[in-house]
């Protein structure tokens, strides 16, 4: 597919909406209602659509280009993320091939697509109104000038994933609002979409059914807490809508989905359309679901150990409701370090290992201009050998670092990466001597080794192919680490992203081993 590079001088967004100034009041007052509609729980959205994001510190400049698909505009910045963008660029014609059969619906504009190489500068991006720095944002589509920004993560098979995702609400926007403000502001109030129709559309379309939702619906159904159909909000919205597609496609067949839309445009009603489409009000529908859920997983009651005859629950009292993340026992036994967000803010905190009570907090994260974001998405403490330290990767001031934290006296040793975009896991060596960590420069995730003694600090891995979670032998010679690297055992070659785009390897991960020296 040929690509139409061009070199812009700013960026592709100045913040400013064309022409605002002399819009009607009455225009303007509608816009607002749209949006108190589209972003109920954002008491902020007003304010931050028309500041469009200038409240946020720029770190960096990015001198913008863009590529050009069939239907796609996709802009990026410096010359080693082309690649990303020709893989972004295939991926999302792929995606709306595959969205073109489901939803017998066709674009009626080109679709910008904005990208960034790691979280980081993501969340620096003007273009987005809303805020974006949470690290579970994976991507962002604009319902008023129906634009995708993402960043690349770091892994290929979840990005592809992502703008599958992003797709499908510019899709959305497109098929029922018109992909357009004024378009939005003459039919959004009579058709309001909700999360667990979208999300969960957007969930089950790029992933299918995938082994993290069947878990989550599992211990959900098992449990008692999955509510009506109306009433999924959250994460529920997300994992349970998935599961009502899947329910859906089972009992129905996938050609139901474009039927469901179109019946959905004709009335400009969610229950209307479902009922027309299923021949089911809304009651009747969430029995047939429950009923379907319970099913599938009461079975399995009988065939599972309950987690409780295995193990006990160490988060209790005030973590008990928190999201906690990346535990690390201490090498004697005695103690776990965890990221824990009990406070409000996520902080890495101790705990004894016998009864779970808080030995004390290491670090005050996120309200601490050191720890301005802890990552809480990859495992992400390492104990040293003796106990004594924790290492973790951090950002603070624009820039990715390796944390060494003094476990008694609390002392923090930063070491900068100048390099590099984003840093993930961190091993550290039984022999006290390395840190080995997954790093971002740019499109490429490789696994490197920094040396405590030397400084010396090098790339174990250095190839296109995505690798993550290193963890170390007991004697310190070998790295195994996860990738989707397939059949390409050799990790210093390959070092061009037209490897990427042809891997038929994206989407599965395996397990290396790597010797050192």
């Amino acid at each position: 597919m040929p690509m139409i590079d061009t070199r812009l001088m700013k960026a592709p967004s100045s913040g400013k909406i064309p022409g605002r100034q002399n819009w009607p009041v009455k225009r303007i007052l509608g816009l607002f209602l749209v949006l108190l509609v589209v972003f109920p729980a954002v008491e902020t959205a007003y304010g931050q659509y028309f500041g469009f994001g200038k409240n946020r510190v720029q770190y960096s400049r990015f001198d913008w280009r863009f590529i050009q698909s069939e239907h796609f505009d996709v802009y990026y910045y410096d010359s080693k993320n082309y690649y990303l963008a020709e893989f972004t660029a295939n991926s999302l014609e792929a995606a709306y091939a595959q969205l073109q059969r489901d939803f017998r619906h066709q674009l009626s504009d080109r679709i910008s697509v904005i990208i960034y190489d790691s979280h980081n500068d993501f969340s620096q991006t003007n273009v987005v109104p809303l805020p974006v720095d949470a690290q579970g944002i994976g991507g962002v589509t604009d319902k008023f000038k129906n634009r995708i920004t993402i960043p690349f993560m770091g892994n290929y098979g979840d990005y592809r994933q992502v703008l599958h995702h992003e797709l499908l609400h510019a899709v959305f926007n497109d098929m029922f609002y018109g992909g357009t403000i004024q378009s939005i502001i003459q039919n959004n109030i009579q058709l309001v979409i909700p999360l667990w129709f979208e999300e969960g559309l957007a969930e089950y379309i790029s992933l299918g059914w995938d082994t993290d939702t069947d878990m989550f619906m599992r211990d959900a159904v098992i449990n008692n807490y999955v509510p009506p159909i109306p009433q999924m909000g959250g994460f529920m919205a997300y994992r349970g809508g998935q599961a009502f597609w899947f329910f859906i496609v089972e009992e129905y067949g996938r050609e139901k989905i474009a039927e469901i839309l179109h019946r959905i445009r004709q009335t400009r009603s969610i229950e209307a359309g479902l009922r027309q489409s299923l021949g089911l009000d809304m009651e009747e529908l969430n029995d047939r679901f429950q009923d379907w859920l319970r099913r599938e997983y009461f079975p399995e009651i009988a065939v599972r150990e309950d987690l409780r005859d295995i193990g006990r629950l160490i988060t209790s009292g005030p973590f008990r409701r928190a999201y906690n993340t990346s535990p690390a026992i201490s090498p004697d036994g005695s103690r776990i370090a965890m990221i824990s967000n009990a406070r409000g803010f996520f902080d890495v905190v101790v705990l004894n290992a016998l009864d779970g009570s808080r030995i004390k907090t290491l670090i005050r994260g996120e309200d601490n201009v050191d720890f301005e974001e802890l990552n809480i998405l990859r495992p992400n403490l390492s104990w040293s050998p003796d106990g004594q330290q924790i290492a973790l990767s951090t950002r603070s001031a624009g820039s990715v670092d390796l944390a060494i934290v003094d476990y008694r006296t609390g002392d923090i040793r930063k070491i900068v990466f100048s390099q590099l975009d984003a840093i993930g896991s961190v091993a550290w060596a039984p022999d006290g001597k390395k840190i080995a960590f997954q790093g971002n420069s740019g499109p490429f995730t490789n696994i490197y080794v920094y040396n405590l003694e030397t400084g010396d600090f090098i790339a174990a891995t250095d190839d296109v192919f995505s690798d993550w979670d290193p963890a170390w032998s007991n004697d310190s010679r070998y790295l195994f680490f996860a990738s989707d690297r397939g059949p390409h055992t050799d990790v210093k070659s390959f070092r061009t992203n037209a490897n990427v785009l042809l891997n038929p390897n994206i989407g599965q991960s395996d397990i290396y081993r790597l010797r050192l020296g």
